[in-house]
């Protein structure tokens, strides 16, 4: 998650980077580089929607650097600057009766929320202000798998947020417990109605939590993808996930 109420998100001026999304076996030399599809990253970005139910302090000098791990993907969308707000194409209720839907992402307790690998526009960490409204803390990572991906469940958890988020759109916040402590993640600018979560919801890891849009602010399809220690401390997801991704609890 990233600050609640509070910052605005950006886009990097530097070249996309591939990252891989689970166990990594090696890294590739990758000549690509991805337009910046990226959107505000702190969860401060939610001012202006509906409140939320808990806010997060943002972390202040916080510099996590992630490696980088080259992958090529192939038919990438071309993301408008902004997007329509859409009409519910999906219930909301979608999946509550019997098993929730489930997304294929892979193996263990917990893992990352696409299967394979997946590029990143933008890293968690600080920035050159991309925008006069963003961020100079990126306090997630933003995923680019395409739009109406769908969004898998890092963990088995409690949905303690699930709605409109200001700058969020349409996002939501899963409490884990896992080794005894609190680990929230947060999924923001989802295709606004396509979430079927709702507060109090338990969750498995692989379940439905949206599919990937461009509500809030948001300048192209992606997720915004935020892991919160203790349910407030902000971390590099990246860097959380490439640790304990596959685990078994």
């Amino acid at each position: 998650m990233e600050q609640l109420p509070g910052s605005a998100w950006s886009v990097p001026a530097r070249p996309r980077k591939f990252r891989t999304l689970g166990p990594v076996l090696g890294a590739l030399a990758v000549t690509m580089f991805f337009t910046a599809n990226t959107i505000p990253a702190t969860a401060s970005d939610l001012a202006g929607g509906a409140t939320p139910t808990t806010v997060v302090a943002p972390i202040s000098g916080q510099h996590l650097a992630a490696s980088v791990v080259a992958v090529s993907v192939e038919g990438r969308d071309d993301y408008a600057v902004t997007e329509q707000v859409l009409a519910t194409t999906q219930s909301a209720n979608s999946g509550r009766a019997g098993a929730a839907a489930q997304v294929n992402t892979g193996t263990g307790d917990i893992r990352w929320p696409f299967p394979g690998v997946t590029p990143l526009s933008s890293d968690f960490g600080p920035r050159a202000r991309p925008c006069g409204a963003c961020s100079a803390m990126h306090e997630g990572i933003d995923m680019v798998p395409g739009k109406n991906t769908p969004i898998g469940a890092i963990a088995g958890g409690t949905v303690r947020v699930s709605g409109m988020g200001g700058a969020y759109g349409q996002y939501a916040i899963i409490d884990h417990q896992i080794d005894g402590q609190t680990v929230s993640s947060l999924y923001a600018h989802m295709i606004i109605g396509s979430s079927p979560l709702r507060v109090g919801d338990r969750v498995n890891v692989g379940d439905l939590v949206g599919l990937v849009g461009n509500s809030g602010v948001s300048t192209g399809a992606h997720l915004h993808l935020s892991i919160l220690l203790g349910g407030t401390l902000q971390i590099d997801p990246q860097l959380w996930l490439e640790t304990n991704a596959g685990r078994v609890l």
